[in-house]
């Protein structure tokens, strides 16, 4: 800026010489030519004073703005230096709060870390000190007992149960749903009352390793053996009866390999084909529900798991024949109560006592295979069976197959309440059913006829709280004729027309007026419910109660006689089970 002014004022003081010497040289041209006059001349030297007074006053004038926009340019700089101090300040400021905030971060940071780490330990600790507490708990009352590698699980529970039957059966807490008294004989005419423990049950499952392989066994029993020579005169002396005794060895190939005694394959299972989960009907009866089907023999079984939703398996069981000829004829043998059944005496029947039964000679095992499928709603299954009966007349042995089909589904219908329904179709399936039906019969010359067959039930079981289990069953069995004449002129097999059954009315039949009756079909419905008191880590405490109206029809015999018999039945029970 200083040097713009400069240069204005320099170019102003030439111009004004300039002038100035123009000014003379005109004079003296003048002079020449004409004398100017000396009040001329005075003229024009004020005029040129004035002039250069003014522009005297002008470089005065710029000057002076000069001198201001120095003081300005200065005051400006003075300014920024503050300004540009101040910046430095505020930055070194910055940097001593960053400064600061970085080791107060670190501090918080610092502490909490610690105050993290003192939590952790804090939940280290919970923890620790409520498994030492679990553990203390698990000495004190353990659930199950580790010895050397295994897991032993007690179970089982106690029970006190009353039973009242309108029809006397001689039952206790089994009934005897094939054999329930034809109206008029003289059990129709007595009830039957009774208190008993003899259900109570007890039970080990037993669990380990083996290369990997998961090792089982389970052991069950209660008291409902009937030993011939056990009564209730002076003390309930039954027998400890084994209900299941097996063991199992599961491979991680998902193969699994069952041996001992335990629950059919032919009884349908709630999931997979697992053993301990199937479907026992939640009945006091420990027949449970006509139309049900079952066994608990000895079997050794295989089964492979497909995958999550499909399992297969397969299995032989024990057999056994039920022949619907209570006295077979002289020469015939094989059956429970044929002769040769009888004696000599062994492990299986005392033959000094009187109406004692051994078992039959089947030539081979029952075979069953079972199917399972759980698509994503329900466990659904299907059964086939296949068995091998024998006899032996007149000296040579006679041989006939048996078997049939069936199928099971558990379908839970809501979140509460569960819809079961399974059936059994075929020839020579009697056992297989709840009132345990003849298996065969017999033609007049001795050769075996397996009778057929058809099982069902249907069930709900609702589950309304945690505390209560409703349920209704209803169940038929149907028993197909296979009848036959003899030489004599006599009806022979099963469901014979020329049957006396005038016996089977009074209250004492005789040789003249006998019983000869066979079930036609029987069928039951029976409601229950349960209410736990309480189930918890001390166990589980629950009261029962059910009712059943069972009804048998027969084959009608000589003159259109056809018995009937019908049952009602209500039981309670109080139980309490092990944790």
């Amino acid at each position: 800026m200083k040097q713009v002014i400069a240069t204005l004022f320099v170019c102003l003081l030439a111009t004004a010489i300039a002038f100035g010497s123009q000014e003379n040289t005109q004079k003296k041209t003048t002079k020449k030519k004409a004398r100017p006059t000396a009040s001329r001349v005075d003229k024009q030297l004020t005029e040129l004073k004035g002039a250069i007074d003014a522009q005297q006053l002008m470089i005065q004038q710029l000057k002076q703005d000069l001198q201001s926009r120095d003081s300005a340019i200065q005051q400006l700089q003075q300014e920024v230096n503050h300004v540009q101090t101040s910046a430095t300040e505020a930055q070194q400021k910055a940097e001593s709060a960053a400064a600061a905030n970085a080791t107060q971060q670190s501090a918080v940071s610092t502490v909490s870390s610690q105050v993290t780490d003192l939590k952790s330990n804090v939940e280290t600790n919970t923890a620790n000190l409520q498994q030492t507490n679990k553990a203390v708990k698990s000495l004190e009352s353990p659930l199950a007992i580790h010895f050397k590698g295994i897991t032993l699980t007690p179970g089982g529970y106690l029970e006190a149960a009353g039973i009242y039957r309108t029809h006397n059966e001689n039952g206790d807490v089994t009934s005897t749903f094939g054999n329930i008294p034809f109206s008029g004989s003289a059990n129709s005419h007595l009830s039957e009352f009774r208190g008993t423990a003899r259900q109570s049950r007890f039970s080990l499952l037993a669990e380990g390793k083996i290369n990997g392989w998961k090792a089982s066994g389970y052991y069950e029993a209660d008291f409902l053996g009937a030993a011939p020579t056990a009564n209730e005169v002076e003390s309930s002396s039954f027998n400890l009866r084994q209900r299941q005794l097996w063991g199992q060895v599961e491979m991680e190939n998902g193969f699994s390999f069952l041996g001992g005694q335990s629950w059919s394959l032919i009884t349908t299972s709630r999931t997979g084909i697992i053993p301990r989960k199937e479907f026992i009907p939640d009945t006091i009866d420990s027949q449970y529900v006509v139309g049900f089907n079952w066994l608990r023999v000895w079997g050794a079984r295989v089964t492979k798991k497909i995958n999550d939703h499909m399992w297969v398996a397969v299995a032989a069981e024990n057999p056994e024949t039920v022949l619907s000829v209570t006295n077979p004829p002289a020469g015939v043998f094989g059956f429970n109560t044929s002769p040769n059944a009888q004696s000599p005496s062994s492990q299986f029947t005392l033959s000094n006592v009187p109406g004692a039964t051994g078992i039959s000679t089947d030539v081979g095992p029952d075979l069953i295979a079972k199917v399972a499928f759980e698509p994503g709603w329900g466990h659904y299954e299907i059964k086939a069976l296949g068995r091998f009966f024998r006899d032996r007349i007149n000296g040579s042995n006679n041989y006939i197959g048996g078997g049939g089909g069936g199928f099971g589904a558990v379908m839970p219908a809501t979140k509460k309440l569960d819809v079961i329904l399974e059936g059994l179709v075929g020839v020579g399936i009697g056992r297989y059913g709840d009132s345990v039906g003849a298996d065969v019969t017999l033609r007049p010359d001795g050769t075996i006829v397996p009778i057929h067959a058809l099982q069902t039930l249907a069930g709900l079981e609702y589950h309304p709280t945690p505390k209560w289990e409703l349920y209704a069953y209803g169940g038929e069995e149907y028993y197909g004729r296979a009848a036959y004449v003899n030489a004599a002129g006599m009806g022979v097999g099963y469901g014979t027309p020329l049957g006396n059954n005038t016996g089977c009315s009074i209250e004492s039949p005789t040789a003249t007026q006998p019983c000869q009756a066979q079930t036609r079909n029987i069928w039951q419905a029976q409601p229950g419910f349960w209410y736990r008191f309480y189930k918890g880590e001390h166990g589980t405490v629950q009261y029962g109660m059910s009712y059943s109206y069972t009804y048998k029809n027969t084959w009608a015999g000589a003159g259109g006689l056809a018995p009937k018999a019908i049952e009602n039945m209500v039981m309670s029970s109080f139980r309490f089970y092990l944790p």
